[in-house]
Parts: C-alpha cells; sequence; structure tokens
C-alpha cells in the first residue's frame, strides 16, 4: 500500500492511517550517546551504528543493509485509541495483519522518561521479498508511530532495535515550515488550497476550506507524495501512472478521459484526468501528475474534487503543480 494511498484513508477514514502501516551496544550505553533531531518531526534519538538521517522520508536508512527506520507523526488524541491495538496481542495481530504484518511478539520496552513503550515485532511481505519489522509507539506532543524493518540479510537483532527505542526522545512539535523544509521536494500550494499537516517526511496534505479532517470526503483534497520504494527506471512514467492511480483508495475503477505527456517536477512527466464515483455519492473529478526524477524516484501530485469545483480550482492546481521540484540534497 503506498504512503499516498495510507494518508488518503487518514483523511476520510479516522484512524485508518494509524493501522497502515511506519545495536550491538546495550540499552544504557545507547542512551548515553548524543541524541540527534530527525528533521520536520518532534524526535530525537541514538541512531543504531551504520544508520544517517533518510533524504527520502522522516527517519534513518543504512545504505549497506537496506534498514530503515520510518517516523510517523499523528494527533496526540490517537494515542488511546492506538495504545489498545499495541497493548493487547490479539488485536495487534487482527489488525496489522491486515497490511500484510504478521505480528509475533507484543513487549514494552523502557523508555527516556520511565515510561513503558509498546513494542510489536514480526514480518512484513513486500514484493516478494520478507522482512523484519518492529513498531514502537510513543506518547508525547504528538503520538508518534516508529517503524523498524530490515531485509533478513541486514541480521539486524531485537536487542539493537530494544536500544532505539530506548533512545527516544519526544520534544515540542515541530512547525509547519520546518515539517516543510524536510520533504525530498518543495511544492508552494496556491489558494484556495492551504497545507494540512507533511505525511510521514515524504508527503504534504492539502486542502480547501476550513475542516482539516474531512471524513464525509466533501471538500477538495490535494496530496502531494514522493516515493519511499525501490528506485524506478526512467521511461516507466505512463504506466506507473496508471498503477499509481488504480492504487488509491476508491479510485480502482476511475475513467480515464485524458492521458498526456507535461512537464512537471522539472521532469518529463504524466498527466491523467479523469472522473470517479466516490463512496459519499459524489461524482468527482480528478488530476494527477507524475514524474520519475533523480536515483530514480518519483513524485506525484493528486488532486480529487467534486466535478463542479474543479474548473475553478485548475488554476490554482496548475500553479502548484509549476512549483513541485526534486529537493537537492
Amino acid at each position: 500500500m503506498t504512503l499516498l494511498r495510507k494518508r488518503k484513508q487518514g483523511f476520510h477514514r479516522a484512524g485508518a492511517i494509524m493501522l497502515a502501516v511506519a545495536l550491538s551496544v546495550a540499552a544504557g550505553s545507547a542512551i548515553a550517546q548524543e541524541r540527534k533531531p530527525i528533521p520536520g518531526t518532534s524526535v530525537s534519538l541514538v541512531a543504531p551504528k551504520g544508520f544517517e538521517p533518510a533524504s527520502g522520508f522522516a527517519g534513518l536508512s543504512n545504505p549497506k543493509t537496506q534498514a530503515s527506520v520510518l517516523i510517523v507523526e499523528m494527533p496526540a488524541e490517537a494515542y488511546p485509541q492506538l495504545a489498545t491495538l499495541f497493548n493487547d496481542s490479539e488485536s495487534a495481530k487482527t489488525n496489522f495483519a491486515r497490511q500484510k504484518v504478521n505480528i509475533t511478539k507484543v513487549e514494552q520496552v523502557d523508555g527516556t522518561g520511565g515510561e513503558k513503550v509498546p513494542l510489536l515485532s514480526g514480518t512484513q511481505e513486500a514484493g516478494g521479498t520478507k522482512l523484519d519489522k518492529w513498531i514502537a509507539l510513543f506518547k508525547g506532543p504528538k503520538t508518534v508511530m516508529m517503524t523498524v524493518q530490515a531485509p533478513p540479510a541486514a541480521k539486524m537483532q531485537p536487542a539493537e532495535v530494544k536500544a532505539l527505542v530506548a533512545s527516544v526522545s519526544l520534544g515540542k512539535e515541530a512547525s509547519l515550515d520546518e515539517k516543510l523544509a524536510a520533504l525530498p521536494f518543495t511544492i508552494k500550494t496556491a489558494a484556495p488550497f492551504r497545507v494540512v499537516d507533511t505525511i510521514g517526511g515524504a508527503g504534504v496534505l492539502m486542502t480547501t476550506g476550513e475542516r482539516s479532517t474531512d471524513p464525509s470526503g466533501t471538500q477538495p483534497l490535494m496530496i502531494a507524495a514522493y516515493q519511499m520504494s525501490a528506485p524506478i527506471k526512467p521511461g516507466q512514467e505512463e504506466k506507473l501512472s496508471e498503477t499509481m492511480l488504480r492504487s488509491t483508495r476508491d479510485m480502482q475503477t476511475a475513467e480515464i478521459k485524458e492521458r498526456k505527456r507535461v512537464p512537471f517536477a522539472g521532469q518529463d512527466g504524466v498527466l491523467l484526468s479523469g472522473s470517479f464515483k466516490h463512496p459519499n455519492g459524489n461524482d468527482k473529478s480528478f488530476v494527477q501528475y507524475l514524474a520519475i526524477g533523480p536515483g530514480g524516484r518519483f513524485v506525484r501530485l493528486l488532486v480529487m474534487a467534486d466535478e463542479a469545483e474543479m474548473p475553478k480550482l485548475q488554476p490554482a492546481i496548475e500553479q502548484t503543480a509549476a512549483s513541485v521540484a526534486f529537493a537537492a540534497r
């Protein structure tokens, strides 16, 4: 399931993003080391050996082993609901199984403030590859979900993950400007769209109107997201564009009325537009831009709005799309 798809679920149906999904030294030694902040988040931690700040998402990556640490922040109000899942073995197994995550262990790790941090351990099948996976939940100014995953060849040890979890410290929430500056791409939102929040350090959610959450799906929605999976070879833009569209919730049967090549994010991109029926019964129009950039990573901009509203939003959509660029790293 893509990050874009996850966030769309979270925007339309409260809580769904909560389930989508996210050291060879002792824990005490790790805590004594210097904690470093994860840009665009409230999290500071001691990075395991071989890990460095990720350039495509909020977290860490190990280029040699392909292991990663993903940080996703949610509203503080999300913690009670999530904590119930993390503290109940059967609930954890049932709910994470929907994301093809096989939870095998539920335990508590001592946090930096003496609090108990729930930690789930298991595996996940992804693209025919089995990954070792750990998911921890933290309570602070923001509810924080930290997901650690590694291929078996990385030989990442549970003690190493527990030391990482024990090193986490939560500070004040990052400002919206700080979150936007940490993204792997740049974007300037044109009115009447406004930024609601960033998504896992790899995407940004925008809408119009007063509501920042819209369970009924009545407000226009704009999402820009950077690819976090394996690199894509150039020349696959058109096929990839439709694949990503079809993988987005509620758009599996969307009618594509126009396909064309357009400049996007400084590259030769693809624009798809058309319509679909929303679960709320409204006839919706969509516009999707996609381009593959440096290193085979792609960025996608998707806009959905009622058919009657889309024409008047078109200038703002085009202006926002023209502002998108891959960030220099």
